[in-house]
């Protein structure tokens, strides 16, 4: 059976900068402090064997997400032995693909030149204009970044613009604060950056504040028009293709959907070989998130036995009171199918409606309206609509 594994890879548990936000180091959990600063080659090589104990090997695409901390903390020679052990051992997969997610300040020439060879794919963190990405993303000083970071998107650019990388996207953690248009103004014509994912922030149940979480609902319904009305039509946004994909899914479309999520599995790796869930459940969760194993002394059906007992639990029992009624349940499960359960929870439970309903009815709205406005016909928009009394 076919298989979609996606590893988060905490190559290097170390940063060169202090994000106000950051879940990783800026919240309760301090794993960090204890873990290796940085993977070793012994344990890149314990991680391939563990991958290569699945049965499902030759069926199994593999998305390796080279992450932090800030991965390019880790020197050059030692981050090509560790892609390559894993390109090498995983030659018989299906497909590897690598994306390393980097604040970017410590992008040059040497490392657009290793990324080209190994064929990683660059994401970049940045918050929108200076004003806003200044305002979380701070150095150790509590300086800003943001003037350091664009010099190095442009050197990004540059290289894909003369095809050296395959391409770049940037993620954004959105802001209920910001203004929407200065932000993708910012990102897509003032940096060029053509392909972007829009993060809601990290809150539970526990955490949000409802005037947040309107505030965003305007951050959400501004974006989508930025995008709508963009008369180049050559920027990608992540939760807008889902979205739109989930509107119009028939049912042979659902069905690849749902299997495709049955058959997708998703983890956290330490730089140190231990496994865990969702990374930002570590913080909600701890119970939930640690597997107490290690790729050193487990296999990957071992593993795979606790990540399903595991996604059991996160996921709901009932449906939600607050989506019984509602008109997008159908569109949402699919279109959210992927996202973080830390959004649905309550007390150290992942049993709850998202707390970003909201935004995210917001956002379905403006997909149906944009839909129809292009052409697309009533029947099909509404397809996956539920009869509610």
């Amino acid at each position: 059976m076919k298989q979609y594994v996606e590893v988060i890879l905490k190559v290097s548990e170390r940063c060169n900068i202090d994000c106000k936000y950051c879940y990783f180091f800026n919240k309760e959990n301090k794993d960090y402090a204890s873990n290796p600063p940085y993977m070793t080659q012994q344990t890149a090589e314990d991680f391939v064997t563990f991958l290569r104990s699945s049965p499902n090997l030759r069926e199994t695409t593999f998305q390796i997400d080279l992450h932090g901390g800030e991965p390019l903390m880790m020197k050059r020679e030692r981050f090509e032995a560790l892609v390559t052990t894993l390109k090498n051992g995983l030659s018989d997969a299906e497909s590897v693909q690598f994306t390393v997610q980097t604040n970017a300040m410590l992008v040059d020439e040497a490392w657009l030149d290793l990324f080209s060879r190994l064929g990683v794919y660059i994401g970049v963190s940045i918050d929108g204009p200076k004003i806003y990405h200044d305002e979380n993303r701070v150095d150790k000083q509590g300086m800003g970044t943001y003037d350091r970071t664009v010099e190095k998107i442009a050197l990004i650019k540059a290289a894909a613009d003369t095809g050296l990388i395959s391409g770049f996207g940037a993620i954004c953690v959105m802001n209920p604060k910001f203004d929407a248009r200065l932000v993708y103004d910012t990102l897509t014509r003032t940096l060029g950056i053509y392909n972007l994912q829009f993060l809601l922030p990290d809150e539970s149940h526990d955490s949000v504040r409802t005037a947040d979480v309107m505030a965003l609902k305007w951050f959400t319904q501004a974006l989508f028009d930025c995008w709508a009305d963009d008369p180049r039509g050559t920027v990608r946004i992540r939760s807008i293709d889902r979205m739109l994909d989930a509107i119009l899914a028939d049912e042979p479309r659902k069905d690849v959907i749902w299997r495709d999520a049955r058959s997708s599995v998703v983890f956290t790796l330490s730089s140190g070989g231990d496994i865990g869930h969702d990374d930002t459940l570590r913080n909600v969760i701890p119970d939930v998130f640690y597997a107490r194993m290690n790729v050193a002394s487990s296999t990957f059906s071992e593993f795979l036995a606790w990540h399903a007992t595991v996604s059991a639990m996160l996921a709901r029992r009932t449906t939600a009171v607050a989506c019984r009624t509602c008109l997008w349940r159908e569109i949402c499960e699919i279109a959210t199918r992927s996202d973080t359960p830390l959004h649905r929870c309550k007390n150290g439970v992942a049993d709850q409606h998202t707390v970003y309903c909201e935004c995210l009815k917001a956002n379905y709205e403006k997909g149906a309206e944009y839909l129809a406005l292009s052409g697309v016909a009533i029947e099909e928009i509404s397809r996956n609509f539920v009869e509610v009394d």
